[in-house]
């Protein structure tokens, strides 16, 4: 289900949500959460896309006239959640609660603080440095995720080339980034020269070949790092391609005079969502 808003825009923080209850649409809840257009950070409060979540979820959600109301399941009489466009009062099974930062319109979509959602879903949110840790024990479900950074910080740069790289821009920012050799641009000056040099000419319609021919339904960053002097840093994302295939992706970046630039990529076996803290060498292109 797709939940498309209409209302003012404000600026958001987004992260992944781990939720389990019974599906109210017939899909099953669980498997990966993955933003088509990714999370942000607002006044200290991580805000995640509605639609993602609840697809994730496959929980009963309406959205009528900047009103939301989920519901635990097809045959619930009460909503679990009732929350309100630009408002902080919101509902758990209409108990009135007050939020630290109010829903939010976002690049035509919905936003809604995650903490806040999930806890009234029974998911424990756990803050570990740049991290969330989402997780419902007695369902042994965990998910990890990393907590957006302020667009204009180092990292909250890499993040940007990220969403260029995966396609997974805001709507408003898609002009002419998709046309012409868009992974070779992102590509630091010294892996262009690596890759000209053993593959020729044909360098760029190669990696473009590689990083354009599949279907990239969303992604979650699972953890990043800055270096010491912001000239490096890394990224590890979890993609997942139309057709319900997934991957992890680890890139290394290195800072140039025009921007963050990819100077590594290569796909990890990471099944658990683990973190490498130390940045490695890669050959991946």
């Amino acid at each position: 289900m797709r939940i498309w808003c209409a209302g003012t825009v404000g600026a958001v923080v987004s992260v992944l949500l781990m939720l389990s209850w019974a599906p109210a649409t017939g899909q099953a809840a669980g498997g990966e959460l993955l933003f088509d257009v990714q999370p942000v950070t607002l006044e200290g409060r991580t805000l995640v896309p509605l639609r993602p979540i609840f697809e994730w979820l496959g929980a009963k959600v309406t959205y009528d006239g900047g009103h939301i109301q989920a519901w635990r399941s097809e045959g619930a009489a009460v909503p679990q959640v009732e929350l309100w466009i630009g408002s902080s009062e919101a509902q758990i099974a209409e108990a009135t609660y007050r939020l630290d930062v109010a829903p939010q319109l976002i690049h035509g979509r919905c936003f809604v603080p995650l903490r806040f959602v999930a806890e009234s879903f029974g998911v424990w949110v756990e803050a570990e440095g740049s991290q969330m840790r989402l997780s419902l024990p007695q369902e042994n479900i965990e998910a990890l995720m990393a907590v957006p950074p302020h667009p204009q910080t180092h990292q909250g740069k890499i993040w940007r080339v990220i969403e260029r790289w995966y396609g997974v821009l805001p709507p408003d920012e898609e002009t002419g980034e998709r046309a012409g050799p868009v992974h070779w641009r992102l590509l630091s000056e010294a892996k262009q020269e690596a890759l000209l040099s053993e593959m020729g000419e044909d360098a760029p319609s190669i990696v473009e070949a590689r990083w354009s021919g599949r279907e990239v339904d969303g992604i979650r960053v699972l953890h990043y790092h800055v270096g010491p002097g912001d000239e490096t840093g890394w990224v590890q994302v979890k993609v997942g391609y139309a057709g319900g295939e997934g991957e992890i992706h680890r890139f290394d970046f290195v800072r140039e005079p025009d921007g963050w630039k990819v100077d590594e990529v290569e796909t990890v076996d990471l099944s658990d969502d683990e973190p490498v803290d130390e940045p490695r060498a890669t050959t991946g292109g």
